[in-house]
């Protein structure tokens, strides 16, 4: 009997998580699979794989790891994209080829909206892991308005590569949001 219970104890904590000492509702130490499995539980399958896809370019299957690091990497890989495609927004700004409500689009990521997205996960990636991120959850919003509101001015156009880029950076926000809520984020 006793062999039984501690290997369902031993089988729990290797899966799943151990609370986190400092920050309430945290989670501290647990694999990619479970991070994303707990993060993206609302969210649907298909969150699941965009996790599953940007944290797997980093970690290794089955490897316990804190669980800031989850969230940090996926707020700096947000960061990091949003500089990629402000960058290629700019570009076909500069051009010329763009007139009326495509320009001003295109603005909206090329500056403006975006840039305080940009500006927002970056305070995020520096703050992430310091303090448990409890008090990072406007950073988060604000990034996900700012994204959101370049994304439904693209939507308005026709399909453009600019589109789906901007829909991959709102997707890395949330993804970033959803995995910090695992450090108690609201």
């Amino acid at each position: 009997m006793f062999l039984l219970v501690w290997l369902a104890v031993a089988l729990s904590l290797s899966s799943t998580i151990v609370a986190g000492g400092d920050c309430p509702g945290a989670h501290r130490n647990m694999t990619m699979e479970a991070a994303c499995r707990e993060a993206t539980a609302t969210a649907g399958e298909p969150m699941y794989q965009v996790c599953m896809h940007a944290l797997g370019d980093d970690y290794r299957a089955g490897a316990v790891k804190e669980a800031y690091l989850f969230a940090y990497g996926a707020a700096w890989r947000a960061v990091e994209s949003y500089g990629t495609t402000e960058g290629w927004a700019q570009y076909v700004l500069g051009n010329g080829s763009l007139t009326g409500d495509e320009k001003a689009a295109y603005g909206c990521v090329a500056g403006g909206s975006y840039r305080e997205a940009e500006a927002a996960m970056g305070k995020v990636t520096h703050r992430v892991g310091l303090d448990c991120g409890l008090d990072l959850s406007d950073e988060y919003r604000t990034a996900l308005r700012d994204a959101e509101a370049c994304r439904d001015r693209l939507a308005k156009l026709p399909p453009s590569p600019l589109l789906t880029m901007v829909e991959k950076d709102y997707n890395s926000t949330l993804l970033a949001y959803l995995l910090g809520k695992l450090l108690g984020i609201k």
